[in-house]
């Protein structure tokens, strides 16, 4: 069984893979393709134009060290990225990775990636993604919980320590590196010895290498990535906007706290604002990823269009509890698109320019 190699290696909260399709028919063939939230990549690997094409641009960035890391590590490394991701799920490497990762984080290692050109850690990003995939819920690499390294070596309880103790993740049979698409079977009923690495897993790290072999992987502020100099001035093809895709953390009042290890309880305000004030060039094609009720529906007043994508079955996107309620909130996922996305009959006939309607 062949895994999906056009997805992350790991799990990531809030997801928008199954939008793809949507927004991709929004966005159209843009020549400079921008997403200041990258995460897990889900809609640059669903892309569905070709690839690394001579003067089409795309650059994506994200604030939390331990992703971009991940990415370029993939990107530069994917081979040794791939012999550090795989190992057994097991309950003592996961908090013995973790706090070794919040150790190589104050150590200083996260500020290389924007203070070193292509500088990245490929045993730093296999043991991130290996605990993302083995690690349950929200929390992994905040740097909250009850638990430390004592003196002694051992991991220790105390008030205000680094994580929590929890028990791996054991109600499947595995998500992320620990897919069991990635598995191989023993011939004729016999046992088949294999290296620790995975051939598949190898595989779908060389896949990724190579669609990311152009893209920009930047590390810092989201704003970084949203002004004219970093967007629309790379375009060779005056007919050609910036696709934007804008998938902020949604609002603090809208999740449970830790949800994200880098956080910020303004930043989907922020955004929207930058939404506001750009929505209206013609060089740029827009993409909001919210939650209804957050706020963004101010949005078409200004002639955006909102869009439900979600559909039951789909388990993802939003799918967490709305804080304090017990209800999933699924359903609420939307997508504000600006007014210089195509509209459904332009994309149906095809973007044959990228140009602006």
């Amino acid at each position: 069984m062949s895994i999906d190699v056009s997805k992350a290696p790991w799990p990531w909260f809030g997801g928008k893979r199954h939008a793809a399709p949507l927004v991709w028919s929004r966005l159209g063939d843009v020549g400079h393709y921008c997403d200041p939230f990258c995460g897990s990549l889900a809609m640059l690997l669903m892309r569905p134009h070709v690839a690394n094409r001579t003067y089409h641009s795309e650059t994506v960035n994200d604030l939390d060290g331990y992703v971009v890391n991940a990415w370029r590590s993939i990107q530069a490394h994917p081979q040794e990225t791939a012999e550090w991701a795989s190992w057994p799920v097991s309950e003592a490497d996961l908090h013995a990775r973790h706090l070794w990762l919040l150790a190589w984080a104050r150590d200083g290692a996260v500020d290389k990636l924007s203070g070193t050109v292509g500088w990245c850690d490929p045993r730093a990003a296999g043991y991130w993604m290996w605990g993302q995939s083995s690690w349950i819920g929200s929390g992994w690499c905040s740097g909250h919980g009850a638990w430390v390294v004592g003196t002694d070596g051992r991991l220790t309880k105390r008030a205000g320590g680094d994580v929590h103790r929890k028990l791996p993740h054991i109600r499947d049979d595995g998500q992320g590196v620990n897919r069991p698409q990635l598995r191989e079977e023993g011939v004729g009923g016999e046992p088949e010895f294999h290296p620790m690495t995975m051939p598949e897993l190898r595989r779908w790290f060389d896949f990724l290498s190579a669609r990311l072999r152009h893209v920009r992987i930047l590390n810092g502020d989201w704003r970084r990535l949203t002004t004219n100099g970093a967007t629309i001035s790379l375009s060779v093809d005056e007919r050609s906007p910036c696709g934007m895709f804008l998938d902020p953390p949604y609002s603090t009042a809208e999740r449970a706290d830790d949800l994200y290890a880098r956080d910020s309880g303004t930043v989907a305000a922020d955004v929207r604002q930058w939404c506001l004030e750009h929505g209206d060039d013609p060089l740029y094609r827009i993409a909001l990823a919210g939650f209804e009720g957050e706020g963004h529906e101010e949005l078409v007043a200004h002639g955006w269009t909102e869009e439900e994508w979600y559909k039951a079955g789909f388990l993802t996107g939003g799918m967490g509890n709305t804080a304090g309620t017990g209800k999933t909130q699924a359903s609420r996922d939307r997508i504000w698109f600006s007014p210089h996305c195509l509209r459904p009959a332009e994309a149906a006939q095809g973007d044959l320019f990228g140009g602006a309607p």
